[in-house]
Parts: C-alpha cells; structure tokens; sequence
C-alpha cells in the first residue's frame, strides 16, 4: 500500500517506479546475469535484484560481504557490466590479501622511476588503471592500517602521488570492496579504521551461501558442466549422482561445487549422464570414524568463530563448555558418568560448573554467535 501527502505527484511517482522495476527486470534478463550469475532461488533472485539497483542507479561505494567461494567478484563485475556510464573504462581487480606490505604503495599509487631499488621505469598503479572505470578490493578486510588511512584521503579527495613523485593527480572511480568478515565487528574491535568503513558503505550486500540456496545447487551443476564440457557429451546427471550433490555440504561454497563437478567430468568418458562412477575417489562418501568430528564439521565451526573475530581462548573455552554440556546430556546429569566420558574427575568437574554458576552461566551452555558471555 501506497500514500502521498501530495496527491498531485502520485502519477509521476508511480510511473518512475514501474519505470524503475522494469528497468532492473531488462537487466535481470541480460546476457550477463543469464550466462554467469546462475540461480533461480527466492534468496539469490533478491540479491540480484539489489546488484542490478545498486549498478543502475547508484555511483556510490559499494561493500559485498559473503564467505569464500560466494561469487564476490563475479557481483562486482555484474556492477561494472551493468554500470550505465557512457564513457566507463576498465575494472581493475586488486587482491588485498596478496598485497606485500613493502610495496603496497607502489601497488595503488604507482610510481616514479627510481623511487626505490628496482624501480627502473615510471608505474601507473590501481587509482591511474581505474580512472573513469571501477575499482574492486577484494579481500578489504586485509588491508593494513596505514594502507586504509592512505585509502581513504583517495576516496574522500580524489586526488594521490606517485611513490617518489610530487605531482598531485586526479582520479575518479566506482569503488566495490568485497570481503569475508564481519567488517562492522572490525571496525568495533579496533581492527579496521571506523571512517574508512562508512565511506566504503554507500551500499551493502551479502552474497548468501550456497547452504542457503539449495535450490540453486542442480542449475549450477549443469551450467558448470556445459561449460566444462561443451561439446554436450552430458545429457544429463544420474539420480544418484543428483541426490549426492543435493546433501553434499560445500565450505568451499560455489568454488567448490565447481571444483568437484571438474573432477567428476574430468573422470568421465564417453556420451550419457554422469554417473557414481564419475565421482573423484577423494570426494566420494568414507566411512564414518571416531575421529570424524575433528574434520570438516569442526573445521567449518572454528572457521565462523575465527571469521567473528572470536580468540583462541575464547574458542577453547566454548569447545569446552559444549562438551561439558553433551557429556552431561548424555548421561542423563549423573556428574560421575560426564566425567569418565570427559576423562577427567569428578570433582575437575564440580569446579568448572561452579565457576561457570558463579560468572551467571548455565553449566555448559551454548556459545553466543558472537563470543558474548
């Protein structure tokens, strides 16, 4: 439901909005989002319907969040595909987690023959490459701070020097970071610069993970195959090949369900669907073991918390009291039971339940998502 204080205007209002919605249905609809953004589900519809707005009509920085393997940079280079500047030039990617801190200057602001050893010649860096196109950091999270101050002044003035030079010069560029923290929890612990974040935050969107849009998974595996193999010697995916990617779990994300159709189509020979056959021997289903849990399961947990910017300590420190907790659940709350299961005594245990009543825990409880106690 719709209400204008000005009725008069209501007209022109309504026609830019479905103006607005038809244009951003077109582009749902370019070759662009066909061939490379896959997906049909309610969540990743949603998210390219806010790329294709934030391309279409606005040049303000832009923050894409997501884990590894989300397709973060795929999204900028929707953003720059679909940004409507008449005379926009290239999109130049810088990977900030590779960036070697000595010659991180270089890397952005280029530099002038001679500025240090090795400089034989004159460099443009990342603000002179992405004049008048689009810069994309990925990874912004590992910027060091000195790096983030020296960010900001380019952003907010427009203008740099070369390392070594001492001409100023201009430069102006859509700037799109991506990254796989928590930037706002950075930015409260001290480990990211407050007002960089709120220049860099003219927008924000979070790519969702694969696990939440499951519905995706099939299309992704044809389209993956078709581009693997083009000359159509798939028709199709065995049903239990199908049913074994559907309840597979992916850390990796979209990276990886890549990967593991690679390795089945690098297996498979001849026309006809891919079959269990085809599944790479290290990615099919082993045998459960006592040592299970401390493999990928655990692995994606430690990841989150560490992603949180939770602590070692913290991290041990939860590990424990959920063992506490399903040791005592198991044993229907009989201490002596826990403690033989935990391979400690007793009375190691009253201790730790008592301190934890005594901080206002309940023994053995859940950790807060957030490391808060």
């Amino acid at each position: 439901m719709y209400w204008w204080r000005n009725p008069e205007n209501a007209a022109g209002e309504i026609y830019e909005r479905l103006n607005r919605w038809a244009r951003v249905d077109a582009a749902l609809q370019s070759d662009m989002v066909r061939q490379h953004m896959i997906g049909e589900s309610r969540t990743w519809t949603a998210t390219l319907r806010e790329l294709v707005e934030i391309a279409l009509f606005s040049s303000s920085p832009c923050l894409i969040e997501g884990e590894s393997g989300t397709g973060k940079e795929l999204a900028a280079r929707l953003i720059h595909t679909l940004d409507p500047r008449e005379d926009k030039r290239d999109l130049v990617v810088v990977d900030c987690s590779t960036i070697v801190p000595e010659l991180s200057g270089s890397e952005f602001f280029g530099h002038e023959r001679g500025a240090y050893t090795g400089a034989a010649g004159n460099r443009d860096g990342a603000f002179a490459l992405a004049d008048g196109g689009t810069l994309f950091l990925d990874e912004a999270g590992e910027l060091p701070p000195a790096l983030q101050a020296q960010l900001l002044r380019v952003i907010q003035e427009g203008t740099y020097k070369r390392v070594g030079g001492n001409e100023w010069r201009k430069t102006s560029f859509r700037l799109v970071c991506a990254t796989n923290r928590q930037l706002a929890a950075e930015v409260e612990r001290g480990r990211f610069r407050a007002d960089l974040y709120y220049r860099i935050t003219g927008a924000i969107v979070r790519l969702p993970s694969l696990r939440e849009r499951r519905a995706d998974l099939i299309p992704l595996v044809r389209h993956f195959v078709a581009e693997i193999m083009p000359d159509n010697r798939v028709a199709a995916l065995d049903p239990a090949v199908e049913a074994w990617l559907s309840t597979r779990e992916y850390p990796g994300n979209v990276r990886e369900l890549r990967q593991v159709v690679t390795r089945m189509c690098r297996r498979h020979a001849g026309p006809g669907p891919l079959t269990p056959g085809d599944i790479a021997i290290e990615d099919r289903p082993r045998a459960r073991t006592a040592a299970d849990w401390r493999g990928e399961p655990m692995e994606q947990v430690v990841r989150q918390a560490v992603l949180e910017g939770a602590g070692l300590k913290e991290i041990g420190k939860q590990a424990a009291a959920c063992a506490i907790r399903v040791a005592l659940e198991s044993s229907d709350g009989n201490l002596r039971s826990a403690s033989r299961k935990l391979g400690v005594t007793g009375r190691a245990l009253q201790i730790r339940r008592a301190s934890e009543r005594e901080r206002g825990e309940r023994p053995g409880s859940r950790p807060d998502v957030n490391g808060a106690e």
